[in-house]
């Protein structure tokens, strides 16, 4: 479909006198909130399915996702469950001055704004009434475990990597299958269902990645939907062992 993954406009300058330094962004009850949204799935089970990465069907199409995915430089992501799809909005772009904006759905009340511009993380919303609070990208304490300081979301909303999470994808399928055409989200798409090394997946991903927040079984299987340009529509998956425990994320403009 046209148009649907393109450069997105990057947030404007939020005005500095809006803002306050730096504390702790979030309570561990709401950065508990948000994380689990983000993930969207835990417990854990097994499996000894296993697949033969040089022998599955249609290789191609991982293959032509990836390339496709790099030639972007913005997605609109939303993500949360099977039963909550929409939990959370995140407008990216990458590149040399990378930008993004998470909002919290739901209740209005309870939203929630982060956003990167430039070299700060600034946090606000209804939630902590329109006060905003900022954060440097390079805050030694984000990477610090031992810091005793509360970043809330923002190690994992600065983790996420379209295009390095689809070629740590890529890497880790051992199975592909065609499950038929079908229209999702408003757009045409094929469908496939993938089977995946889930360590070696996690292997790939960045140490804060959202999905390295989810405990699954080793052998995971996933849907994915791409569109005509082989561009993602949507990924998800769920823990075989407990349905209601899901994850799944939608890619647009």
């Amino acid at each position: 479909m046209p148009g649907r993954w393109v450069l997105a406009v990057k947030v404007a300058r939020m005005p500095e006198p809006r803002t306050v330094p730096v504390r702790p962004l979030l309570g561990g009850a709401l950065a508990a909130m948000l994380i689990a949204a983000l993930a969207g799935c835990g417990g854990g089970g097994s499996s000894s399915q296993d697949g033969d990465a040089a022998a599955y069907d249609n290789a191609e199409v991982i293959e032509a996702m990836g390339d496709a995915v790099a030639s972007q430089e913005s997605v609109t992501l939303t993500l949360g469950t099977e039963q909550s799809p929409d939990d959370i909005t995140f407008a990216t772009s990458w590149g040399e001055e990378p930008t993004f904006r998470a909002l919290t759905g739901g209740d209005p009340a309870q939203q929630l704004d982060v956003r990167r511009i430039g070299t700060r993380v600034y946090l606000g919303g209804e939630l902590v009434g329109h006060q905003w609070t900022y954060l440097e990208v390079d805050d030694p304490r984000l990477v610090d475990p031992d810091s005793g300081f509360d970043a809330g979301p923002v190690p994992t909303l600065l983790d996420i990597d379209v295009e390095g999470d689809m070629v740590a994808l890529k890497e880790a399928v051992t199975a592909v299958d065609s499950a038929g055409s079908a229209e999702v989200d408003g757009v045409d798409a094929e469908q496939y269902t993938l089977t995946v090394d889930s360590q070696k997946w996690f292997s790939g991903l960045g140490e804060q990645s959202m999905f390295r927040q989810m405990t699954l079984p080793q052998t995971l299987t996933m849907e994915l939907s791409l569109d005509e340009k082989s561009l993602p529509v949507r990924l998800s998956f769920a823990n075989p062992d407990e349905k209601t425990e899901s994850a799944e994320i939608g890619y647009a403009e």
